[in-house]
């Protein structure tokens, strides 16, 4: 399975222990995909260990880095 960008940033963005409060078509597509899970009101979306193991596949392929490091402005 290939993720997108957007999916990825998504999955990066909620890789600890946040959540999505209102899930967008991104989330929704996660969540089909049992990468993310959420509560039955559709709210509250999280990642999964499945998931998680996706999102390290991707930053062990070099196709998404956890953490850049913002930029110094002169």
């Amino acid at each position: 399975m290939t993720l997108g960008i957007r999916q990825l940033q998504t999955l990066r963005a909620v890789g600890t222990t946040a959540a999505i409060v209102v899930p967008d078509s991104i989330t929704r597509r996660l969540c089909a995909l049992g990468l993310m899970a959420s509560e039955a009101s559709g709210s509250f979306a999280h990642i999964t260990p499945a998931g998680l193991r996706a999102l390290a596949d991707a930053v062990d392929a070099g196709r998404i880095s956890l953490f850049v490091m913002p930029e110094k402005k002169p």
